[in-house]
């Protein structure tokens, strides 16, 4: 078992302590008050116990210790710690609810010994903190004994810890591509090592080349270094040594393995720091070598200084090849761009996985086919790491029968002994080197269930409200310490801004917080540990919450399902008026029409963070104002919340209030709230408690401010009050006017001219000029401004000299007819730090002017022109050819040459839309060499007379509704089997192009997935579609949607064996699957909205059902089906049931429970 024990909490309670009973507050107790010298005596108790007590915590903070005594009186330590916060907690609730009575606040905060008074004045609360002291003080007694027990372990690990060493055990599968690129590096022996775009004279010893191998444990950067280092090649160019670093990166240790070809060499142990570094010059001067040092973990950097300075002197091309999990040691010591490794493909891992598990086994056919069924979907739960796949066959190949394979199939596999021994160690590693607030941050994240996208912002919060940063600017440390994380891998970014765990990093978050963290789901049925702190439920039935009042430790509570919403009331009104240590809620994902919290709510004391958004509430409790804690209140998309509770202004921990505008506004006295760090909508009234003075004390704002109604403003004394220029973390301040109001008084400027923000958003601005402080320097640190809506202006002001600006946007203006050169004024450059401009909805504009010979644009990279029909001019061929990355053109008027002159030179160009051109027009791609994507949709006159197939780096085609690409007679009017598109991946199409596609791509030996979607005049294939599709030796998925003219599928489907996912959807005039059935590899299955075709299909029914039995995964309708080829067995009162031809197990009591096992598959 791990035991996990956070060392927050411990300094969370030193600091409440230090905060709530300083030396000044206790020297004002009356000797002659027994109470409070009591008191006096217990604090100064814990106070004094703490630091000991910490530095346990700290020593046993992720290891694996299965001694039960020992977790026991760890359990006893944390609990003691958690009930200090509480009691600490509870007491300082009696501090902010005198601050929610303003009369009160300077008494009480004059008199410390009031405050003492205040604090401690129930004989509950007394006993209480005895008690509390009393368990720490029996805890206390133990703690030497305990803490030689923890010596022991930490001491275990260590010497446990893997070396490594140049020797090649195993093969090592589906890395030649990072191979090739070292080598290709490592071997030019006439120039300089390619140091990439860091450079060589970046680092300070230009003559070194350092080439980090960055990747999450187990991922293989030991192997590929191996590899390398093995490779006859370099054996034959370099002089080459091998070091194993891990934590002991310390020079003398190193500088023994470098000069000494093995540990037990002959060693002077007293030779200085100088005498090292001149042997080690001595013996490496004038030499190409190549150094390995492996798996380095020093993120100081002073080592490698003074190691580093010692090797400058090598001959030219010397290297080192460095392998890490950490970024940050990569950015120090590297003077390449790293080698970042990431988990293997699915074929590769798939023969490595088979290698260990079979080896040179001989297997009888029908027992490995069966093997490998099974083995394909354990490799599902592995995720391409190769460490897990070497470590799983493995023990797999101990025992080639289909109960055991079976058996690890429905396990846990990580919280098998071999997952302890042999993977989580390598991926534990990285989080040994976290700091405790990052493992308690990072153990956290187990709650949530697997492959769940995080928002950053949203954990950053949880963590906030759980009490894991202590720091005036708590958003700002938690915001790095996210960053961090993710900068180690254990946190993926997705291209949509969020955030996933790679379900391998996740099981090692499950396995240090198992004690306190649970999710709690119907597919894996799990028992609630008693000392848990932290609950999910995706479970579907409402069962086992209903336990949940049971577990009155709990802090977290999160639910992820939609339960009845009236029989969910009643259960979590149990559940409020049973767990007071509760700090975060969150109902958000249920959307359920749950219409009122019950009134229990309000007596959390503790709540800091609470999401109903996206519920049906429509009113908050009388007494809610009482959570003085809360910091995080989310009641977006509530659009039934038509009014709060009275006193909502009493909230004065509140840091996020996140609402509907017309929400936000119902709130009376808003500027009370001064916590507040966000605050997306403020709607100006002219009745007291809703004028723009509200704003005046709401000095912690960030990031974003949506001021609307900007008319209600009466006054320029009025509109200064809102001092938006003391809001120093403001970076975007949208300024919004009544749309119908014609004109603004030139006052309501005056309060603008004071911004120094970075963004500024004007709405529904309805004067016919510009206004005139959009001209003057106060301006100047603008880095984006938008227009919007703004439908009476029919001029733009003079926005090209700001030198910062990187974002401009003009959107919904049908007014203006021209985009002249007032916009760049005399500027020169125009826009010089301009990256994004987007004009959209411009109906009216014909014309942008080009800036007649002046720079223009020299940074652009993102240009998007959407919904502008009547323009015909554009400088399109003056844009920047070498940075644009991005054109977005949509639904724009005919361009003629402007938009064919500037594709011929926009060479650096990788993103490309072509969308709802209805003119004649005729482009030439083929210099677009560094295009990935192009998407030409709805341009029914477009050609394109040099084709496609010289665009190597093209990775996804979307082609719709584009006919006439094609023209006859070009120059690529021949058939080709060259592989020009050597990097598509992803095609789709309507059809239009189905008739060429010979032509048009020749052979696309990388194509994996193809789509058919929207096929309006596509029936069924021809003998030449079908051979091209046979032509696709990597595709991997098809898909058929939206297309309710086609008839039939291709009809040598079966023969395409490379697909493994099938999708069928929206074809209802599909009536069967073809007669030849799939291809037999086929692993997925999904079809909906095909009346017909799913008629066919039904299970053990249809017609078409023996065709599709032997697929692993069937969905129709968005209902899962239950194949042959995986039979789930389980019994209310069996251990294991047995389901298979000839399957003869009954009488075998033990080999379910020996292997934990709960389902059995097997494959018939």
């Amino acid at each position: 078992m791990v035991m996990m024990v956070g060392q927050w909490f411990a300094r969370y309670v030193v600091h409440k302590v230090m905060d709530k009973m300083g030396d000044k507050a206790l020297s004002l107790t009356s000797d002659n008050d027994n109470m409070l010298v009591d008191v006096r005596t217990m604090l100064k108790k814990v106070e004094d116990s703490l630091p000991r007590i910490l530095a346990v915590i700290h020593a046993t903070e992720g290891k694996p210790i299965k001694s039960q005594v020992l977790v026991n009186w760890l359990r006893e330590l944390k609990d003691a710690a958690y009930e200090a916060d509480d009691v600490l907690d509870e007491f300082e609730v009696r501090e902010l609810q005198e601050l929610q009575d303003s009369s009160k606040m300077a008494a009480f905060v004059s008199s410390a010994h009031r405050f003492i008074k205040n604090l401690f004045v129930s004989d509950d609360e007394l006993r209480r903190l005895k008690n509390l002291v009393g368990d720490i003080d029996e805890i206390f007694l133990d703690i030497d004994s305990k803490t030689a027990e923890v010596d022991k372990y930490v001491a275990k690990g260590k010497s446990a810890t893997r070396e490594t060493s140049s020797f090649m055990r195993e093969e090592v599968i589906g890395r030649d591509k990072e191979r090739d690129k070292i080598l290709d590096m490592l071997l030019r022996l006439d120039d300089e090592p390619d140091f990439g775009s860091k450079g060589a004279g970046s680092s300070s010893y230009p003559s070194l080349g350092v080439l980090p191998i960055v990747g999450i444990g187990g991922v293989g950067k030991t192997a590929l270094a191996q590899l390398i280092y093995n490779d006859e090649r370099v054996a034959n160019h370099f002089k080459r040594k091998w070091v194993y670093v891990s934590d002991d990166f310390k020079l003398k240790r190193i500088f023994k393995e470098l000069i000494y070809d093995s540990p037990g060499g002959v060693f002077e142990d007293n030779i200085s720091s100088a005498a090292m570094l001149k042997k080690l010059k001595d013996e490496f001067k004038d030499k190409r070598f190549l150094i390995v040092l492996d798996d380095v973990w020093d993120e100081t950097g002073t080592t490698w200084e003074e190691l580093s300075s010692a090797l400058t002197f090598g001959a030219k091309g010397s290297t080192i090849l460095l392998t890490t999990q950490s970024p940050k040691v990569a950015e120090i010591m590297g003077t390449m761009n790293p080698i970042h490794l990431e988990p293997l493909e699915e074929h590769d891992f798939g023969r490595l996985f088979e290698l260990c598990a079979f080896g040179d086994e001989e297997l009888e056919p029908d027992l490995k086919a069966k093997l490998q069924l099974i083995g394909q979907q354990i490799l599902q739960k592995l995720h391409g790491l190769p460490l897990a796949g070497k470590a799983l066959g493995s023990l797999l190949r101990t025992r080639l029968d289909e109960k055991f394979w079976n058996a690890v199939l429905e396990s846990e596999w990580w919280e098998e002994d071999f997952a302890v021994s042999n993977i989580l160690p390598s991926l534990g590693l990285g989080y040994q080197h976290l700091s405790t607030n990052l493992k308690q941050c990072f153990a956290y994240a187990s709650v949530f269930p697997k492959a769940y996208v995080f928002q950053k912002e949203r954990l950053v919060q949880m963590w906030i409200a759980q009490g894991f940063i202590q720091s005036k600017s708590q958003e700002d440390i938690g915001s790095q310490i996210f960053d961090e994380l993710a900068d180690r891998h254990f946190f993926l970014s997705k291209q949509d801004g969020g955030y996933m765990m790679h379900d391998l990093i996740r099981e090692l978050a499950v396995c240090v917080s198992l004690d306190e963290c649970c999710v709690v789901n119907d597919d894996e049925p799990v028992e609630i540990p008693p000392t848990v702190r932290h609950l999910t439920f995706t479970a579907a039935k409402l069962d086992a919450v209903r336990e949940v009042h049971k577990f009155r430790k709990v802090r977290t509570l999160i639910f992820f399902h939609e339960y009845n919403p009236r029989e969910f009331y009643d259960v979590l009104e149990d559940i409020l008026e049973n767990i007071k240590s509760l700090r975060v809620l969150d109902l958000s994902y249920v959307r359920m029409e749950l219409k009122r919290l019950p009134d229990a709510i309000c007596e959390l004391s503790h709540l800091r963070y609470l999401d109903i958004s996206h519920t049906k509430i429509r009113q908050l409790p009388k007494s809610f104002p009482r959570l003085c804690h809360l910091q995080v209140l989310n009641v977006k998309g509530c659009f039934s919340l038509y009014k709060h509770t009275e006193g909502m202004d009493r909230l004065i921990s509140l840091r996020y209030f996140y609402a509907e505008a017309g929400t936000i506004s119902l709130i009376n006295g808003i500027g009370k709230l001064t916590n507040l760090q966000e605050l997306e909508n403020f709607q100006v009234a002219r009745k007291r408690g809703h004028q723009i003075g509200e704003l005046k004390h709401l000095r912690n704002l960030r990031r974003r401010l949506h001021i609307r109604n900007l008319e209600n403003v009466e006054s320029k004394e009025e509109a200064m009050e809102a001092q938006l220029k003391d809001k120093h973390q403001l970076n975007e301040v949208s300024n919004c006017w009544t749309e119908d109001r014609k004109t603004v008084e030139t006052w309501t400027w005056l309060y603008l001219k004071a911004l120094n923000h970075h963004a500024l958003v004007i709405t529904s601005y309805g004067g016919l000029r510009y206004p005139t402080w959009l001209v003057t320097n106060r301006l100047i640190n603008l880095v984006s401004v938008t227009l919007s809506s703004c439908k009476r202006l029919d001029s733009l002001p003079p926005l090209g000299k700001l030198p910062f600006l990187t974002n401009l946007e003009f959107k919904v203006m049908p007014a203006l007819k021209l985009i002249g050169v007032e916009l760049y004024e005399n500027a020169d450059p125009v826009f010089p730090s301009l990256e994004f401009l987007k004009l959209e909805l411009l109906e009216g504009c014909e014309e942008w002017s080009e800036a007649h010979s002046r720079q223009f644009l020299p940074h652009l990279r993102e240009l998007h022109i959407c919904h502008c029909k009547k323009l015909r001019k554009a400088p399109l061929p003056y844009l920047p050819t070498s940075f644009l990355k991005a054109l977005n053109v949509w639904n724009f008027g005919d361009l003629g040459c402007d938009l064919s002159g500037c594709l011929q030179l926009l060479t650096s160009i990788e993103f490309l839309e072509l969308h709802d051109c209805k003119h004649r027009a005729s482009v030439c791609l083929s210099n677009l060499s560094n295009l990935n994507v192009l998407w030409l949709i709805n341009c029914p006159e477009l050609r394109l007379p040099g084709g496609i197939r010289s665009l190597p780096k093209l990775r996804e085609l979307t082609i719709e509704g584009c006919p006439n690409l094609y023209e006859p007679g070009l120059q690529w009017d021949q058939p080709s089997d060259e592989q020009n598109l050597r990097s598509l991946s992803y095609f789709g199409t309507d059809g239009c192009t189905l008739y060429n596609m010979r032509l048009m791509f020749g052979r696309i030996h990388t194509l994996r997935m193809l789509q058919y979607c929207n096929c309006k005049h596509l029936a069924s294939f021809t003998v030449e579609q079908e051979e091209w599709l046979q032509q696709l030796p990597s595709l991997e998925e098809l898909q058929f949607t939206r297309s309710e003219e086609l008839l039939s599928l291709p009809a040598n489907l079966a023969n395409i064996s490379s697909i493994k996912k099938l999708e069928i959807s929206s074809c209802p005039e599909i009536k069967s699957l073809p007669e030849n059935g799939l291809p037999m590899l086929l692993k997925e299955l999904i079809i909906s909205q095909c009346p017909s075709l799913i008629e066919r299909c039904r299970k053990d029914e249809g017609a078409d059902w023996l065709k599709i039995a032997h697929i692993p995964y069937i969905q129709i309708d968005d209902q899962e089906i239950e194949s042959m080829t995986r039979v789930s067995c389980s019994g209310a009162a069996a251990d294991h049931v047995c389901i298979g031809a000839g399957a003869e197990h009954d009488d075998d009591d033990n080999w379910g429970n020996e292997l934990n096992c709960k389902k059995v598959f097997y494959v018939l």
